[in-house]
């Protein structure tokens, strides 16, 4: 009996054409051919890379350029292109700064006495962090309304210096004086190189929700999230190694060194900046109206004081 050709297998054979196409635009994408090719045909974004590939929660852990907003963004104004967005209802206006907050070393005692100052008015009470989801309830990074710009382009064109843009508006290299660790950090946009330069929340989403933002409108959160006042370019593995920024436990987490007198807030190996830190986070806590522990207000004030006095 002859041997016959076999069963047709037109599932693989799919499967087979689809993983080739698949190869060819990736092939495509690596290469400067694509950006010649989607601005002939108007197929696709030219400045897409091989990052733009990756299923968008894997793009979300691995690089911090990726824009995810799980929830309905609120209504919102459209903001200038360098300025993050800051959606607000409006019986929930966001709180206006009491002053430029200083990204680099200052030493104005002018600057720690005020900030030691607003601590009055803030309450003390304790840390109520159980609920808390980051994605949910303070959503991601919000378009400014300039190309595929988002927040973290705004404040990376803000902090870095000689500043290279995509024609999407998106910051694509600089140089980060970076205030927490005192060094000079290259930035340039990609997968593996984006998370050197991280946009850190001076009070952190957690640490602000369990302040008081727990009980506040989504906009609001997400407001806060995104704006300016709060954020800082800082080194990636500092940012990362800060976490929450304050232990709420008051088992003195964050004592080293150079942090003695707060022990239970996170403070930069950047001595020359530790009082900036520590009044920027006392002025963020007093304009968004949120609460401190009792040990971390005793602490603040203890330090401020010192900064103030020196």
């Amino acid at each position: 009996m002859a041997r016959g050709t076999g069963p047709k297998h037109p599932i693989m054979d799919g499967v087979v054409v689809c993983l080739l196409i698949l190869m060819c635009a990736i092939l495509l994408v690596a290469t400067p051919a694509w950006r010649t090719f989607s601005e002939t045909t108007g197929i696709g974004d030219p400045n897409a890379g091989l990052s733009d590939l990756w299923p968008q929660h894997e793009r979300l852990e691995h690089n911090p350029d990726a824009v995810i907003i799980p929830t309905p963004a609120p209504s919102a104004s459209t903001p200038a292109p360098d300025r993050p967005a800051t959606p607000a209802t409006p019986s929930e206006p966001t709180p206006e700064p009491s002053q430029t907050q200083p990204r680099q070393p200052s030493g104005d005692k002018a600057v720690y006495r005020q900030a030691l100052n607003l601590l009055d008015t803030v309450p003390v009470a304790k840390a109520r962090p159980g609920g808390y989801d980051r994605e949910t309830q303070f959503g991601g990074w919000q378009p400014t309304g300039c190309g595929q710009a988002t927040t973290r382009d705004a404040i990376l064109a803000r902090d870095l210096t000689g500043v290279a843009r995509d024609r999407q508006c998106r910051v694509t290299a600089g140089m980060l004086h970076d205030p927490y660790t005192g060094r000079d950090i290259t930035f340039t946009r990609g997968r593996t190189t984006s998370a050197k330069v991280q946009i850190d929340h001076v009070v952190a989403l957690l640490d602000a929700y369990a302040s008081g933002a727990r009980d506040w409108p989504q906009a609001k959160r997400v407001a806060y999230a995104n704006s300016a006042d709060v954020l800082v370019a800082s080194d990636g593995p500092a940012n990362m190694a800060k976490g929450v920024g304050v232990d709420f436990n008051g088992t003195a987490r964050y004592r080293s060194a150079s942090n003695t007198v707060a022990p239970d807030i996170w403070l930069p190996d950047n001595t020359a900046y530790q009082c900036d830190y520590m009044a920027h986070r006392a002025r963020i806590k007093h304009d968004w109206a949120l609460s401190m522990t009792a040990r971390e207000k005793q602490q603040t004030v203890t330090f401020l004081a010192q900064c103030a006095a020196e």
